[in-house]
């Protein structure tokens, strides 16, 4: 019986050895390098690095810190005064922010397909003095 049992723990301690032999490599992951920026904040292509930064809607953020707005491109953070590419920052709103660039005062909207508009009134509905909700109900 102890020779089964010695036989069956022998296998599974193979099986399990060879299952992790074949999925530790992908599990691995190579160790970044600290001293260089993360992939994201660098330029995708060698070509793409002269090119000026654009602001498009969608592709920034908005976040208030101590009651500041900035504005949030990449991994960088942006206030009213500041360029972002060739364009500086005029204004920056809850949902819009306004750049100029080359003399032109361009509006981006943060969310893009989202528009704010006020409320309409409430309208209220009169019932006729004779209706029956408002009757007292009939007593036999």
């Amino acid at each position: 019986m102890s020779r089964r049992l010695h036989l069956w723990r022998h296998a599974a301690s193979l099986g399990l050895t060879g299952l992790l032999g074949v999925c530790m490599p992908l599990l691995a992951q190579s160790l970044r390098d600290p001293t260089m920026p993360p992939a994201a904040a660098t330029p995708a292509a060698p070509g793409e690095a002269g090119r000026p930064m654009t602001v498009e809607s969608g592709a920034v953020a908005m976040l208030v810190r101590d009651g500041v707005p900035y504005l949030m491109v990449g991994t960088r953070l942006y206030a009213k005064g500041q360029s972002v590419g060739r364009a500086r920052i005029e204004r920056i709103s809850e949902t819009e922010v306004w750049l100029r660039e080359d003399g032109i005062l361009r509006k981006i909207p943060v969310f893009g397909g989202i528009e704010r508009h006020n409320s309409a009134p409430k309208i209220s509905v009169k019932q006729p003095a004779g209706s029956a909700s408002t009757a007292a109900p009939k007593i036999p």
